[in-house]
Order: structure tokens, then sequence, then C-alpha cells
């Protein structure tokens, strides 16, 4: 089995909504710090992928939300490689309460892609990669994402210097966040998102102009694409609320 890298984190006022739960956003920046922080501790982190010009670029994201833990809540964040097979690597992770119970789980799939060219690597290329203790393929996260078949709202944004991370493009919980946006603000304030999955199709930098194009489903299932001025989309998500 694969290492198992854990943290624990209280949940400040800023990572909570009006009514106190966590913001799903706050969830995504926990997962992307934990497993930040893992490679860190193994020496293949940030410092080792900028040596070697390459980055771990986001593809799929699957996260499902059994209960929103409370302001000043403290909660351990777990995360650990499930795959690596190829181009291609798998993690997962959670959030868990003090008794241990999961609130929160999520399931990711990445490349590894040379900074330089662009073009995809493969992982076995880098044996220091074998410091995960993963050596399963690994599964897919999910399939794919249906088209929009139609748009019953939109918002429009402007990305900001403050949306771009140290990968100089916008950081991909920013999509989320626009996704939610979108939603009809009575829907917002009665529900709560039950589980979110996202596919992660092109890069978005700053002064961009993007807007989230929303199609209801059904009651609870909303499809949102997020595009830039050209029409490219840069990011598709299925969200179901409860």
């Amino acid at each position: 089995m694969s290492l198992v890298y854990f943290e624990n984190q209280k949940i400040a006022c800023y990572e909570s909504d009006s009514t106190g739960k966590m913001l799903p956003t706050t969830a995504m920046n926990y997962f992307q710090e934990a497993s930040t922080n893992q490679g860190d501790a193994l020496d293949i982190g940030g410092e080792y992928l900028k040596k070697q010009d390459l980055a771990w670029f986001l593809v799929k994201y699957s996260v499902q939300f059994k209960c929103f833990p409370l302001y000043q809540d403290v909660v351990k964040v777990t995360t650990q490689a499930t795959g690596m097979e190829k181009f291609r690597a798998t993690r997962r992770f959670t959030i868990e309460d003090i008794s241990g119970e999961v609130k929160v789980i999520a399931n990711t799939q990445w490349l590894l892609v040379n900074r330089k060219t662009g073009k995809m690597e493969r992982i076995d290329a880098y044996p220091e990669m074998e410091r995960y203790q993963c050596f399963e393929k690994g599964e897919p996260v999910f399939k794919k994402i249906r088209k929009l078949n139609r748009v019953d709202a939109q918002k429009n944004f402007s990305v900001r210097f403050l949306d771009i991370d140290f990968n100089q493009h916008v950081n991909h919980v920013k999509y989320l966040a626009w996704a939610i946006e979108v939603l009809p603000l009575e829907v917002v304030k009665k529900k709560q998102l039950k589980e979110a999955r996202m596919v992660f199709k092109a890069q978005c930098f700053y002064g961009d102009q993007v807007s989230a194009l929303s199609e209801q489903v059904e009651d609870d299932h909303y499809r949102i694409d997020v595009v830039n001025q050209d029409e490219t989309i840069l990011c598709q998500l299925d969200l179901i609320l409860e």
C-alpha cells in the first residue's frame, strides 16, 4: 500500500460560509496543500519538479461531501497516491473528524508534463517517484462529462492576479468557485453541494475573460462549462446538490 500522508487543520472563519459550514473550496485547498506537503516531505515536491522541468497537471477531479465540518472544527486531511502507470497518476484525499469519520472524499487524476515542451512524461522515467511506494495502475476517476445541451444561466469573470498559482495559471479551485457562482442564489441558500465532478481541458491565465455557462439537468443537478474569451472550454463540471 502506498504511503499515507496526513495533517490536521482547524477550519477558519474565512474558510466557512455564512452558516458556519466549511466551504467546498476549502476542502480542495486543504487537499492541494496536503499533496504538495507530501511531495516536499519526500523530496520530490516543488523544488524537485522545478529542477526537472516537470509539473503535475490535474485532469479529473471527483469529490463527495458526506457532511460539512463547521467553523473551528479540527479535521484530519489525508492523501495518498493510488495509481501510477505510464503518464497517468491517481490520488485520493479525505477529510475526517476527530473520531475518524470521513466527511469528504476525493479522487483525482493527473498527468506528468514537461514544462518546456508541454509534452507528457512517463512517470517511470523518474525513479524518485517510487518514494510514494505506489506500484498500482490505478483506476480512472470517471469516463467523461456529457456536453451542454443549452445554456440556462451565464456569469462572466475577469481573471485576477490573485487567481494565479505558482504554475502561473488559474488555480483549479477557482473553477469550482466560478461554477457555484452561476447557480441560482435561492438554490445556493437552501441546498448544499453533495458531489462535484470536474474535467480540466485547458489553462487559463491572468487577464483572461471567462464565462460560466450553466444548464439545469434535473432539480438538483447542474452542468457547467467554464470557457474563455475565445470560447475554448477550460473546465467542465457536474454538480449535484441536496
